[in-house]
């Protein structure tokens, strides 16, 4: 005994010596080597159990976790099989009785420490090993601690490191997935048993004028106004435990769901348990009063709230990364996508834009992201499993698609849904040339939705209509593959125009030259107000107004006649006849842009104009 005090005096004083900003390099190493050594000598880890006992050092229960890590990853083979029996059951006594006390950061290094042990030895050596993790998540008092547990196990034993054998990793996984069924059946309870004590005290607010419609829309997406009603539910306050283990619980869920198949072991009542916790990262009312009444703890409430939404989140969007869904979990998967576009729907849910974009804005970036994340998954993955399903209200999808699309509060959303957009397109592209006979039918389906999308991007690169979000994007600073933000974001754009054009070149070509035209027109105009004096010619346009103007027009003109250049190849080959005359209409534009445009270099004009010009001047 006294001789593990003065070890620990020693080892305290160490620690502190060694982390002390006055300490040398070369004293540094010579401690270094002093707590090697320790660590490689036989017993040591008895030292370590006794320190983590006695010490409330930081430095010198990480230390001592250590040596039991380094213990069990790489000379395990080698301790006597009673030293074993004696660490495995020692280690898990010490944490159900310091888990509260400990660091989190110890208490969680601690854990995989425990799990390491089980990853060596489960379940022939340490045949209690999830037995024990499942009884901790049992007991109320130990439920936290249980799913730290289960979510360490899954992290080091369904993914484990390189160190182990083939075998042994399908072994691992093979008993892991015994339990799947068991381990989700824990987690569902645990949630719906919180969701349902809170509900029952939750205030119902006084029925809004478009909650009767919003009811409709869900009770037609789920087929059941029994389903639409319980959604329909005030989401409820839950107190800082509650949150705590719910978190806890879905960050389990979305591990779970990383390596576990989809089947019949995901039920029904998880998934829409799973969707109540989401619709917390859509509800404001929280951040609101946290704004309203200021005070930090408010604050940090609204917080966690939304995070239980992100995490809620991630979950779906494991399930939807994966491409191999048996028969049996495809009604599931349509649930989800039905109950996951009822919340799109209340996200958009507005009647002048600008509430829209506001709305956005207060909710959570990780959670929008989240969001973005599901339905580009959701495009990518099972949008053309989805789309044979006459339940599901693909068109209106879109219609809701779009509204997120164009009230994204950032340039780095917008491109997001850009890219969306882009997987969509590319999807019907392959559709219609795998079935030509049914192309105007599928066409036809579509094409409101594509000519909206069409105009409504054109516009977004416009100065014309949306100049201050313009003026923010960066045009000097270059990206990794050479390119400024604002160029970033006219070829997004452009991409999709050009998607859309080979959809619909008709509808596109007769959407994008009469706006081309309006620019050229200006443009060419220029020559009314060139004047010759005595230092040569000039433009004759100094009113701010008329600049402001004029510049936006160059602007939009370069931009459109980048567009043109993007959409040539849609005029020639197979279609040049068809659509010669068109070509020839925009090439005869053009020859007169480009001769207008030697002409002012000629005359030297973009020297002798307003400075908010000259580059909008080259640019054309």
């Amino acid at each position: 005994q006294a001789s593990e005090e003065a070890s620990l005096r020693a080892l305290e004083s160490l620690m502190t010596e060694f982390f002390h900003n006055c300490t040398t390099n070369e004293r540094k190493r010579e401690i270094e080597e002093l707590l090697n050594n320790f660590a490689q000598q036989i017993g040591a880890w008895r030292f370590c159990l006794y320190f983590l006992s006695s010490t409330r050092n930081d430095y010198v229960m990480m230390y001592s976790l250590t040596v039991f890590e380094n213990l069990i990853n790489k000379m395990w083979l080698g301790v006597p099989s009673q030293d074993k029996m004696e660490i495995r059951s020692c280690l898990p006594k010490l944490l159900l009785a310091q888990h509260k006390t400990l660091p989190y950061f110890i208490r969680n290094k601690l854990c995989k420490v425990i799990v390491d042990i089980g990853r060596q030895d489960w379940p022939m050596f340490y045949h209690d090993f999830f037995t024990n993790i499942l009884q901790l998540i049992q007991s109320p008092v130990t439920t936290p601690l249980g799913l730290i547990m289960l979510k360490t196990t899954s992290e080091e034993l369904a993914c484990p490191r390189e160190d182990l054998s083939v075998a042994r990793k399908e072994e691992l996984r093979k008993l892991l997935l015994d339990q799947v069924q068991t381990v989700l059946g824990l987690l569902t309870g645990i949630l719906e048993s919180i969701w349902d004590k809170h509900s029952v005290t939750a205030a119902t607010p006084p029925p809004s004028p478009t909650s009767g419609e919003s009811g409709d829309l869900l009770s037609s997406l789920l087929q059941s106004p029994s389903a639409a009603k319980l959604l329909n539910q005030p989401i409820p306050i839950l107190d800082t435990e509650s949150e705590y283990v719910c978190s806890l619980a879905l960050e389990c869920l979305a591990h779970l769901f990383s390596w576990i198949p989809l089947s019949t072991s995901i039920t029904p009542s998880l998934l829409t348990t799973i969707f109540h916790f989401a619709r917390f990262g859509c509800d404001t009312r929280a951040r609101k009063m946290s704004s309203v009444n200021g005070s930090s703890q408010n604050s940090v409430l609204a917080q966690e709230r939304g995070r239980l939404g992100v995490l809620a989140m991630s979950c779906i969007n494991e399930l939807m990364s994966k491409n191999c869904v048996p028969v049996e979990f495809e009604e599931y998967l349509l649930r989800m996508f039905q109950q996951t576009f009822y919340l799109l729907q209340k996200i958009t849910k507005e009647n002048n834009a600008h509430t829209v974009k506001s709305r956005l804005e207060e909710l959570d970036e990780s959670y929008i992201e989240k969001f973005t994340d599901f339905l580009r998954l959701f495009v990518s993955v099972h949008l053309r499993r989805i789309e044979s399903y006459s339940q599901f209200p693909v068109v209106e999808f879109l219609a809701l698609l779009f509204k997120y699309t164009f009230h994204q509060p950032t340039h780095e959303g917008y491109f997001s849904c850009l890219d969306i957009w882009t997987l969509f397109l590319d999807y019907l592209t392959s559709k219609i040339k795998s079935r030509l006979a049914d192309k105007e039918a599928v066409l036809n389906r579509y094409e409101d939705a594509l000519v909206l999308l069409l105009t409504e991007v054109l516009n977004r690169i416009q100065f014309r209509y949306n100049q201050a979000q313009l003026e923010e994007l960066d045009d000097e600073t270059l990206d990794d593959d050479q390119q400024t933000e604002w160029q970033r974001y006219l070829r997004q754009s452009l991409e999709v125009v050009a998607k859309v054009m080979e959809l619909l070149p008709t509808h596109a070509f007769s959407t994008l030259f009469p706006v081309l035209q309006d620019n050229l027109d200006v443009y060419l105009g220029l020559q009314q107000f060139v004047v010759t004096s005595g230092t040569g010619h000039r433009l004759n346009i100094t009113a701010e107004n008329d600049c402001r103007r004029l510049h936006c027009s160059l602007r939009d003109l370069s931009s459109l006649l980048q567009a043109v250049g993007r959409l040539a190849e849609y005029f020639t080959g197979d279609v040049f006849a068809a659509r010669f005359n068109d070509a020839l209409t925009v090439v005869e534009r053009l020859v007169k842009v480009t001769l207008y445009g030697s002409q002012i270099k000629l005359y030297n004009i973009e020297t002798a104009v307003p400075s908010v010009l000259k580059p909008d001047l080259i640019d054309v």
